[in-house]
This record gives C-alpha cells, structure tokens and sequence, in this order.
C-alpha cells in the first residue's frame, strides 16, 4: 500500500463526513477504496477520523429525515402530470411531511417505547439483525418477487395462448 499525503487522508474524510460514501471519498482522495480500508485496519489514528466522519454524515442524514419529517417538503400541485398555477402566474405547492420518517426517528430514539411488538406488520425488531440475517431476509424478498414475476409471465403467456387459441376458431 502507497503511503497516504496528509493532503489525500484530509480529501478523504472531509469528503467521507459529506457524503457518507467511501467510493465517492476514495475518488475524492485520488486513492483506491481498496487502499482506504487498508489504511483504516493499520492505523488506528485514521480508524478514528473515519468513524467520526461516518458519524456526521449519519448525524447530517438524521437532521434531513428530521427535516422533512417535522418541517415537509414543498411539492408541487400538479394536474395531468403539469404543475398548476395560481392567478399570479405563480406555481401551487403543497407542503408534505413524512409519517414513516417520523416513525423511525422515534423508533432510534426511544426504542422502549416505539419498538415494534410481535405481530405488527414489520415483524419483531426488538433484537438488532445481524448482517447474516439482513442478508437472508433480503434474499427472501428476492426470492419471492421473483416467483411474482415469473407467475406473471406464466399468466401473460397462457392469457396470450388462450387469447390466440381462441382467435383461431
């Protein structure tokens, strides 16, 4: 591993509290992703600055969902798929705030009293998921939005079929 400037190490982290992507610091720093977790493992110093990084793009992320949750979010009124306008000339917005945003700060914030309880729609989250377990779930998912899919192409062929069949008579 080439040894980091001071210049490329400062490019890194600033980028990395930014944006909260190592591939876009790692681009930032002109050095390979590779490189910075390599760096990160053999010096605890760097190990440091870059989960303090990591922590004010998480904070910066929070103080948005925050935002929108508690401020909203001017949108546009829009009618056939174009923005309306006032008498002015001036266009209409609405102001939308977001419940699931709401929800899952208060869930990070006070877990004792907004954790999920058996039996509601998004499971049991009492206990933290285990990145083997994410991965599982995940899979899960795809396996069924698969088998939704292929299902579908299966009722598409045979209303086809049928539809051709039926044409033919």
């Amino acid at each position: 591993m080439a040894a980091w400037t001071d210049q490329q190490r400062a490019g890194f982290l600033a980028r990395l509290a930014e944006t909260g992507n190592v591939s876009e610091a790692a681009r930032r720093a002109a050095v390979s992703r590779w490189s910075a977790y390599a760096l990160r493992l053999a010096d605890e110093g760097f190990a440091l600055a870059w989960s303090e990084a990591a922590g004010e793009a998480a904070d910066a992320l929070e103080m948005e969902a925050r935002r929108r949750a508690m401020e909203g979010v001017e949108q546009p009124v829009l009618y056939a798929g174009k923005p309306v306008h006032d008498d002015g000339g001036e266009p209409l917005t609405v102001r939308h705030y977001s419940d699931r945003l709401l929800e899952l700060l208060l869930k990070a914030r006070r877990p004792d009293r907004f954790k999920l309880t058996e039996g509601t729609e998004d499971g049991d989250d009492s206990a933290p998921l285990d990145d083997d377990e994410r991965v599982r779930r995940i899979m899960h998912l795809l396996d069924q939005a698969r088998a939704r899919r292929d299902r579908q192409a299966l009722e598409g062929a045979l209303g086809a079929a049928a539809g051709a069949a039926a044409d033919s008579l």
